[in-house]
């Protein structure tokens, strides 16, 4: 067995150019790695580079970040194979089902290492130079490793991020590191190199895919499916390094296999670390349960996922003092990730028939769980259905329908009870008849079990309530046997109907009406009910009116025509104004929407994540302008310049005081909107004007409680705040959809909710959706957060003069993958509220 040498490692950082002129990244660089941070454009030139030079890599630009700046994967394999890289892969997805037949040659045991998902965890994509160089330079470890591996290498899953950071520290370090805890160095600015672009966490998004980094890495990494994938990491500058085996709770889908295969790992790890003296820990802090990072979705997929966590991130910079009087370098933590990544490689090439093995048993195995299909339900209306559909196409999942209904029985998501049903033709079935049974069961099933709640994330996360679907879990091995249409719009009349009506049930009739308002053509919306000729539209329902849209003559018909085909909307002709029952379209019950003027509020102290979501949700989902405005300029910016006002999560105390708050009021007043997102709505709690008021638990019960044991025990601290914890749980929300907040929302909300903290009904106000006792779906939920939870507000409205407050308890787009959120937070921007 090959063991690492200090001098090994320290060749990999200068080496000096070899006989075919690969150079060390120290002298293609011109500084030595761990001196100084380098740019992602240095980064790239030098894979490129060593590409150009070197008979073991290919180099493939796999897609370009929102910047623009590229995204690579390096593949390193014997130089015979470089050329059946191809067939490799396709070998390797015959060994998963994927693709048909046997494997054809050899299956060498493929092994992806990712590094920097978070832009100021900045160590890791120093470190992947190091590690390609000593894998390809003659006499490296390559020589032996890649004879059965075959190692793919994205030195930089976050450019944006990364380059935030880099750029923000090169400005800001003096002439040396300071190792001074207190220098400037050590505290970035808001928002930090942490995320991308629109502030997003890529290392939640693996399953959901919301982002442009994760869609085109996915893309790639779903045609590979690796044995084995790392994730380079880094915290607390305090913390010791952290490797596998992994915290509990594991998720019951993971195999013995992948487990004992974490020990391997980590035996091998420590045998480096102990040599060196390193300190290092395992077995805590981070699990493998929720289904979005970059350890636990491969996984799912078969492999085995690992997260890998060097101390430091964006606060060490060069060099920084620790708790215990040390000073954490650069070279430090490139050296000690290069350790981990070479020592990867080394066990998956000991293993690695083990690992084909395995990986191909993974696929062959019976699904375990108490379901076998799960079905949505056409009546929950195509859109929703279609959008399911397309994340289940990024993901690689099967799906379809049924050509003949039957009975079924099964857990009801909507319920989350057993009940009798029907499969019919148009419903989306999913079996777990297919490759990726492990990963649909994780997706779809409407429960996981948590073996313990002592959690890293959310605990609930099933894309049926994600979608806002009508469906069940069954028990029954219900094949498709037809493919699943996604339908299409029907088409509009023409020129001379008296208006076209858009029924309003699904987000992306918020995309639609927003291209709408977008084009200048103005909207009414039905505020009740109405019947035409048998066919009823509910409350909510959009009519694009000729009188309304006078200056746009005979163009409007084929310019609605273009647009519903464009975003696949189903626009339904109305020769006249007058209805069978409900109001006319002349009525003032049939009011005016015209495109609001929307600011949000960005930056110190709003949640960097809160704004992101809002931000991408407009610009990348709708495509709508928003005015993004520094929170702490609220006080100095005109408001009547906007419409709509929203607040992200986040702490506004030190930016909104009295003058900010008597502004606030006085522009709410006057007719403007503010909609208050979760902690921004928590912020509003107490202040003057504001209704919303803090839920407390019911107290009459005091007597049957126990008292407190005075002698709580210390090591049970952590545990036992649980019982006042919900990490991310679905409830139930009862809905008033005759209010304008509600329009769409017929049969419910489903509410992901990451708070034990309760709020009493609006006592004047509109309290549009509830949560009623027994409401939990899934997710973990302690024992003390039930009573303040339940009988409370999820989301309501406010009205204050002539204008309006919206409270959002739960951020509704939350890491933007919840789709159900969509339609609610469109209704607070774009519907009519008074």
């Amino acid at each position: 067995m090959r063991r690492l040498s200090a001098f090994l490692l320290i060749c990999a950082f200068s080496f000096p150019a070899t006989a075919q002129d690969i150079p060390s990244p120290a002298e293609f660089l011109g500084y030595e790695l761990g001196s100084r941070f380098t740019r992602h454009h240095q980064v790239v030139d030098y894979f490129r580079h060593v590409s150009e030079l070197s008979n073991r890599v290919t180099l493939h630009q796999y897609g370009e970040t929102y910047e623009g700046r590229p995204l690579l994967a390096a593949f390193l394999s014997t130089p015979d194979r470089q050329d059946m890289l191809e067939d490799i892969r396709r070998d390797n997805l015959r060994l998963t089902g994927i693709e048909d037949g046997e494997p054809e040659g050899d299956t060498p045991a493929i092994v992806w290492l990712s590094y920097n998902v978070h832009g100021n965890e900045s160590v890791s994509t120093e470190a992947s130079m190091a590690t390609l160089y000593e894998m390809v330079r003659p006499g490296g470890s390559g020589d032996s490793w890649l004879a059965n591996t075959v190692v793919v290498i994205d030195p930089c899953i976050n450019p944006d991020g990364r380059d935030r950071y880099v750029n923000w520290y090169n400005q800001v370090v003096g002439f040396r590191p300071n190792a001074d805890p207190d220098a400037r160095e050590h505290f970035e600015p808001w928002p930090g190199g942490r995320t991308n672009h629109y502030n997003f966490d890529l290392n939640r998004d693996w399953a959901w895919q919301t982002q442009k980094e994760s869609q085109e890495r996915m893309a790639l990494f779903n045609t590979w499916l690796p044995q084995v994938h790392v994730d380079f990491h880094e915290q607390g500058v305090n913390s010791p390094y952290y490797f596998a085996p992994a915290a509990e709770p594991y998720h019951d889908a993971i195999t013995d296999w992948q487990r004992a295969f974490q020990d391997s790992i980590g035996t091998n790890h420590a045998r480096y670390f102990d040599a060196e003296g390193w300190l290092y820990f395992t077995r805590e802090v981070f699990d493998l349960f929720y289904p979005g990072y970059g350890d636990t979705y491969p996984t799912f997929n078969g492999g085995i996922g690992m997260t890998y966590e060097q101390g430091g991130s964006g606060r060490a910079g060069l060099a920084i003092e620790t708790a215990e009087g040390d000073t954490l370098t650069l070279a430090d933590r490139i050296l000690h990730h290069h350790t981990t990544g070479l020592s990867t490689v080394e066990t998956a090439s000991r293993l690695a028939e083990r690992l084909i093995d395995e990986f191909r048993a993974f696929y062959e195995a019976e699904p375990a769980g108490a379901f076998r299909a799960y079905v949505m339900k056409a009546t929950s209306g195509q859109a929703r259905l279609n959008a399911l559909a397309g994340h289940l196409d990024k993901l690689g999942i099967e799906y379809g329908t049924v050509s003949s209904g039957r009975a079924v029985r099964g857990h009801d998501y909507r319920t989350a009870s057993m009940s009798n049903g029907r499969v019919e033709p148009g419903d989306l079935v999913v079996s777990l008849a297919q490759p990726k049974a492990t990963l649909t069961r994780v997706l779809l099933e409407p429960e996981a079990t948590l073996p313990d709640s002592l959690t890293y994330d959310i605990t609930a996360w099933a894309l049926p309530y994600a979608y806002g679907l009508d469906g069940m879990a069954v028990s029954d091995d219900i094949q498709p046997d037809a493919a699943f249409s996604k339908g299409q719009p029907a088409a509009t009349a023409g020129e001379q109907s008296y208006a076209f009506a858009l029924r309003w049930d699904s987000p992306d009739d918020v995309v639609f009406l927003s291209a709408v308002l977008e084009a200048g053509i103005d909207a009414r919306v039905a505020v009740e009910p109405f019947e035409v000729d048998g066919a009823r539209f509910g409350p909510g329902t959009v009519l694009f009116t000729r009188a309304a849209n006078e200056q746009l003559g005979a163009s409007l018909a084929p310019r609605l025509a273009t647009l519903a085909s464009e975003y696949g909307a189903e626009l339904v002709p109305m020769a006249g104004g007058r209805v069978d029952s409900g109001s006319d379209f002349g009525s003032n019950r049939v009011r005016f929407i015209s495109a609001p003027r929307v600011a949000v509020a960005t930056g110190s102290p709003v949640s960097q994540y809160g704004a992101g979501v809002v931000w991408h949700w407009f610009e990348q989902q709708l495509g709508y302008q928003v005015t993004m405005v520094n929170a702490d300029r609220l006080t100095r910016v005109d408001l009547d310049e906007f419409d709509v006002l929203i607040l992200p999560t986040g702490g506004y105390g030190s930016v909104l005081r009295d003058a900010g708050m008597d502004a606030l009021r006085s522009w709410v007043r006057g007719g403007g909107r503010l909609i208050a997102i979760d902690g921004a709505a928590r912020f509003l709690v107490g202040q003057e004007g504001f209704e919303l008021v803090r839920k407390s638990a019911d107290e009459d019960d005091e007597e049957s409680e126990e008292e407190d044991d005075p002698l709580r025990r210390y090591a049970d601290r952590t545990r036992d705040g649980l019982t006042e914890n919900v990490p991310g749980a679905v409830f139930a929300t009862r809905v008033d959809d005759s209010h304008p907040l509600g329009f769409g929302m017929s049969r419910g909300y489903y509410t992901l909710r990451r708070s034990g903290s309760g709020y009493a009904y609006l006592e004047d106000g509109w309290n549009v959706g509830v949560l009623e006792g027994g409401s939990r779906l899934s997710g973990h939920v302690g024992v003390d957060a039930t009573p303040e939870i339940e009988e409370s507000l999820a989301f309501g409205v406010q009205e204050m003069g002539s204008g309006a407050v919206v409270y959002l308890l739960d951020d509704p787009v939350y890491r933007g993958f919840w789709y159900e959120g969509r339609l609610l937070l469109g209704n607070a921007v774009f519907m009519p509220l008074r």
